[in-house]
């Protein structure tokens, strides 16, 4: 059974966030354990890819950076059996460190999220774009949005308070939002939202155009009324003040890729971040020299989060008073 953290972890956890901000090392490495992927997502070519030169032993990397949060990405991480190994292996590194899985979902059986969550996963991120069967169609994957619905909420009722909704928002979902984060409620659960972007093959489909953006900011002034309602919404009021002004200018200055958050490819190279190219391979790469790309092409939570303003309300909603 995986309860919050408790006062103790929460306390290691600030420490641990003091320790690598005045290290000028990265608070977030996300590894890509593997690009592989079985959903046919039409934002990313992933699927494309069936490279199984993919390292086994990441324990190295995490004690090079030795950052705060470690994801598990890819692809879809889950695709790798060993995926419970490598979580285990990094868990029982010294020092604290918070672990978290990034998957569609459609592997979650109840004896998966025991196996991870025994092995040290703090939360589950899964990637939620529609609270219905559309997801199956976005996904390309039948049956999963219904195999999660039988899943998570007997999980969470079970004591597996580890899963949270991470969900893009776009034109195609906008009035989804709501519903979105409802049934995130009515499940026991947080969400967590992202911008889309085009960096991984171009699509603009999903941008939300300017005849739109009227109703676009409606609904994001929405989606803030109801953090206040329901207390499930991870993410800071900035991100929804200024996620039009992306949409609009297809740009928001002050991404600190590579120096606050770097992404591990599969073979051991650095990128800034996830869309961006490698930069070196991780025993090269040095988070206090790196000047960084300075890219403003997307406004995704593992940026627009670091440079939301640390208002009182921000502050209390970080440390669960709020």
């Amino acid at each position: 059974m995986k309860i919050a953290l408790s006062p103790l972890e929460k306390l290691r956890a600030a420490g641990k966030f003091l320790d690598v901000t005045f290290n000028k090392r990265p608070i977030t490495v996300s590894i890509e354990v593997t690009k592989r992927c079985n959903a046919r997502c039409d934002f990313c070519d992933y699927w494309k890819i069936s490279d199984r030169d993919e390292m086994t032993d990441f324990t190295d990397v995490v004690r090079r950076f030795d950052p705060l949060i470690v994801v598990f990405t890819g692809g879809e991480p889950m695709l790798r059996r060993d995926l419970p190994a490598i979580v285990k292996s990094i868990k029982t590194l010294p020092g604290f460190r918070y672990l978290t899985v990034l998957t569609h979902g459609g592997f979650l059986s109840e004896a998966k999220i025991k196996e991870l969550v025994a092995a040290g996963v703090n939360q589950i991120n899964i990637s939620m774009n529609y609270p219905d069967a559309r997801q199956d169609q976005e996904r390309g994957i039948p049956g999963l949005f219904e195999r999660l619905e039988s899943t998570v909420p007997k999980m969470v009722a079970e004591g597996y308070n580890v899963f949270t909704f991470a969900s893009m928002l776009m034109v195609d979902n906008m009035h989804d939002a709501e519903p979105l984060i409802r049934l995130a409620h009515k499940w026991g659960i947080n969400i967590a939202f992202s911008g889309y972007n085009d960096l991984k093959n171009g699509n603009q489909a999903h941008f939300v155009s300017d005849e739109k953006m009227d109703e676009f900011r409606k609904v994001c002034a929405r989606v803030v009324r109801l953090k206040r309602e329901l207390g499930n919404v991870m993410t800071s009021d900035y991100f929804f003040e200024m996620l039009p002004e992306f949409y609009e200018k297809r740009h928001i200055d002050g991404c600190r890729a590579g120096k606050i958050m770097i992404h591990v490819s599969p073979k051991g190279m650095v990128q800034p971040c996830a869309e961006l190219q490698p930069v070196a391979h991780y025993t090269d790469f040095l988070p206090a020299a790196y000047q960084g790309p300075n890219c403003g092409s997307c406004f995704d939570a593992c940026r627009s989060e670091p440079q939301a303003p640390l208002t009182l309300r921000r502050i209390g909603e970080l440390t669960g008073i709020l």
